[in-house]
């Protein structure tokens, strides 16, 4: 469900047929839908597989939506994105009465209407001719990396789009598509059996789609739309069982930051080709819906792998060593300038004076064996030779690491696994900067060890 500008659209891919990414005003064709299999309507088993954990959920309990987790758009003016239509022409006017929860499901309706709404801010756009519900949990539920799963029904019929789907939480600062989009569910009639996937983002080339193929359709039913989302990949599955045609490699920073996620039943628009509101299969007087049994967000190895000390360096450097071969520990100290990602305090690396090299580590002792990460917010400036998230299982062996990019934000980083037998790991940050610079920094904070 792409947050665009109606005038200018990124790259455009053809999928099973299908033009993605709404180029132009190509008019889809109708084909022949794949016949719908018996199905039952209850609410699906999910199970994220060993090694994850749930940390947000919302089952659609009780009779109204729960506002701290959900905003509802009252009009197709996005005041977060500030821009009419959602960037992509779509026909329909959102309003609270067309976001219900009722029977544990939260139900978007959409209804046509002779009453041309529109927003005084969308003028020049003309008045809509649908009603419907959008929903999004930007200030509220925002998150990084992870499983992200919903169980949805979508409404058949040509017009239809219904979407789940997650934008930067810095969208209002940065815009699209620097923000970044990732599309976990956008479903269209011409291609019904598909669950079509794309990601959007200001790095270079900025558009990726794939999809996965059901091989019946999938609206009027429910199915579970997932994302398993890492620091350099997305992995999409329909129902946990079919993955997307293609995974999304990546390393760009709009995919390192908090994602909120959004909700909508939206109704043509330029992925049908800006078709007039009189062709999309809704008549007056009857109501489509997009049905959501739950939504959940798991994270990767949230049960603990070890306990560390001062994990977020709110008691100075306890728990913590130091090795530098140039003697520039005052490289490596806990401060509060520029603030914490958490509490008051983080680890930085800095010397204004002197190149510098160090290595700030802490060792853990008795783990069970198994595979690991280790995880730590960082922000980043200035130009390093040597600049790494890391650990190893003894002090001479070779690390597993990530480099660490420039952030100009706290950014959740993460080793690659590695696997421990003996029960020893030590992990920390090596930096390693030549010349002396004033700009040259890390900061680091919330360390975290965990068992996949």
């Amino acid at each position: 469900m792409a947050y665009r500008s109606e005038s200018s659209w990124g790259a455009c891919f053809v999928l099973g047929g299908l033009l993605l990414g709404g180029c132009g005003n190509e008019v889809p064709v109708e084909s022949e839908p794949p016949p719908l299999v018996a199905q039952e309507q209850k609410e699906l088993a999910y199970d994220p597989g060993p090694g994850w954990n749930l940390a947000w959920q919302d089952d659609f309990t009780g009779s109204a939506l729960n506002s701290a987790n959900w905003n509802v758009l009252t009009s197709n003016y996005d005041p977060v994105t500030g821009n009419c239509n959602f960037g992509t022409g779509e026909l329909e006017y959102p309003r609270a009465q067309n976001v219900t929860v009722s029977g544990g499901k939260l139900i978007l309706t959409a209804e046509r209407t002779n009453d041309a709404p529109n927003d005084s801010r969308c003028t020049g756009y003309g008045p809509r001719s649908f009603y419907s519900g959008r929903i999004h949990t930007k200030g509220k539920v925002e998150r990084t990396y992870g499983k992200l799963v919903a169980s949805i029904k979508v409404p058949s019929g040509y017009g239809m789009w219904p979407a789940f789907w997650t934008l930067g939480a810095n969208i209002s600062s940065v815009g699209w598509p620097a923000a970044g989009e990732i599309d976990i569910l956008e479903w269209h009639s011409n291609e019904p059996s598909w669950m079509k996937v794309a990601t959007h983002w200001g790095e270079g080339a900025r558009d990726w789609g794939s999809g996965a193929n059901r091989g019946y359709s999938l609206a009027d039913a429910f199915h579970v739309y997932e994302l398993e989302w890492t620091a350099d990949r997305m992995v999409f599955r329909l129902d946990n069982q079919v993955r997307a045609n293609a995974d999304f490699v990546h390393a760009a920073q709009a995919f390192r930051q908090n994602h909120y996620i959004l909700l909508n039943l939206a109704l043509g628009g330029n992925w049908y080709g800006n078709t007039p509101a009189g062709n999309v299969d809704l008549p007056l007087g009857q109501r489509k819906t997009m049905e959501v049994e739950w939504v959940r967000w798991y994270q990767a190895g949230s049960t603990p792998g070890g306990t560390l000390t001062n994990p977020g360096f709110e008691s100075d450097m306890a728990g913590w060593a130091t090795w530098s071969p140039n003697g520039t520990e005052a490289a490596d100290f806990s401060e509060t300038h520029n603030g914490g990602h958490s509490g008051s305090y983080h680890l930085t690396h800095w010397n204004n004076a002197a190149p510098f090299e160090v290595w700030t580590y802490q060792t853990v002792s008795g783990l069970s064996s198994g595979n690991y990460r280790v995880r730590a917010w960082v922000r980043k400036g200035g130009t390093f030779d040597l600049s790494r998230i890391q650990a190893k299982t003894c002090g001479s062996c070779a690390p597993v690491f990530t480099e660490l990019g420039t952030y100009g934000a706290w950014t959740l980083v993460e080793t690659p696994v590695i696997s421990v037998t003996g029960g020893y790991l030590e992990l920390g940050f090596h930096t390693r900067a030549t010349t002396a610079n004033g700009a040259n920094f890390v900061h680091m904070d919330d360390v975290q060890l965990v068992k996949l």
